[in-house]
């Protein structure tokens, strides 16, 4: 066989496996991640164990609890407490998989400090019903603090600084024509705000809704305003409490289809929770060993929605957190690897 023959029969060799590989990656839904995890008809053909810090996510409690992650091939590892840092940190170094509680903040400040994180999903949004929002403005009930202008010269208690409650807090007084330098904020977790509250130590105690509701319950306290309030004053209530779901960039880049599948399941504990909600708190007081009390409600955004990323980083702006223009909001989400997005499925 001359050499000519030789190159003709070599190249249609080649073609042939080069189409066959092309066919099987095709129906097989596309490429498999860089450690075998592919995500096919609605599930991961193989279970991935995903590592995740147990509490302070609603929705992952209704996904898991209810077999929406076993559907789509994850099996959750439960991690004790953080043991330090910040949950975004503990993501990026690779300690936790999934940022499963959190907020736009909480995302951009942690990109703004060179970490490799990304949005690939909403959490929560807030919600006007009172075991359904987000964070509560507590006061005691004895006619001191009736408005914004009372709290001028008080001391407000924050759970964190760099998120939600200070961001919040900011933009109430903003909103009432209080500069922040009127007011001194302190760091107290919210388990210990209400006592502190009541016994004088604090003026204001910014709680989530857990907490608020519980101290609702007992006499001697009020709310003075909600996020969902803050929110709707600032342009949009649910906004006002939206929570979001991230990944580091490494883990994406390496578990795409890992992606796909807890952004499939968790959507999904998602919309049980809204459609069960009564029954969605039983489970969570469950989970969390707790007394029933309040929940999370949940957009029925299935993927990103940009103009929810906008108000905060609008919010943060215009409060000191962060420069004008200095965040680039897509910097901050994909939708690239959302399976209802890109058109793999459908719900």
């Amino acid at each position: 066989m001359d050499n000519k023959k030789k190159s003709i029969i070599v190249f249609m060799l080649i073609f042939i496996v080069a189409l066959m590989t092309g066919c099987a990656q095709k129906a097989n839904g596309g490429k498999v991640d860089s450690d075998g995890y592919q995500f096919k008809d609605g599930k991961l053909m193989n279970e991935y164990h995903l590592k995740v810090i147990k509490g302070g996510a609603f929705d992952y409690a209704m996904a898991d609890l209810n077999g929406f992650f076993k559907d789509v091939g994850i099996v959750t590892d439960y991690l004790g407490p953080l043991k330090g840092g910040t949950l975004a940190q503990a993501v990026v170094k690779g300690d936790v998989d999934v940022m499963h509680s959190g907020h736009v903040i909480n995302i951009a400040m942690a990109r703004q400090a060179g970490m490799k994180i990304k949005i690939v999903m909403e959490g929560m949004v807030d919600n006007p019903d009172k075991d359904k929002g987000h964070m509560y403005w507590m006061v005691q009930d004895n006619g001191k603090i009736n408005s914004a202008q009372d709290v001028i010269g008080k001391k407000i208690a924050v759970s964190n600084r760099g998120g939600c409650g200070d961001l919040l807090t900011y933009e109430y007084l903003r909103q009432n024509g209080i500069r922040q330098d009127q007011v001194e904020l302190v760091n107290m977790p919210d388990t210990q705000q209400e006592q502190a509250l009541r016994q004088g130590l604090i003026d204001v105690a910014v709680l989530h809704s857990t907490f608020s509701l519980a101290a609702q319950q007992r006499p001697g306290v009020k709310v003075l305003v909600s996020s969902y309030q803050i929110g709707e004053a600032a342009g949009d209530g649910e906004a006002g409490g939206l929570a979001v779901r991230a990944f580091s960039e490494d883990f994406i880049a390496k578990h795409p289809d890992v992606v796909k599948a807890y952004i499939a399941g968790n959507y999904r504990g998602q919309q049980w929770g809204n459609k069960n909600f009564e029954e969605a708190k039983s489970l969570w007081a469950k989970y969390n060993d707790a007394p029933v009390s309040g929940g999370n409600w949940h957009s029925k955004d299935q993927w990103v929605d940009e103009k929810k990323i906008q108000f905060w980083v609008d919010m943060m702006e215009r409060n000191g957190f962060a420069k004008p223009g200095e965040i680039n909001v897509k910097d901050l989400y994909t939708n690239d690897l959302n399976p209802f997005f890109i058109g793999e499925l459908k719900e």
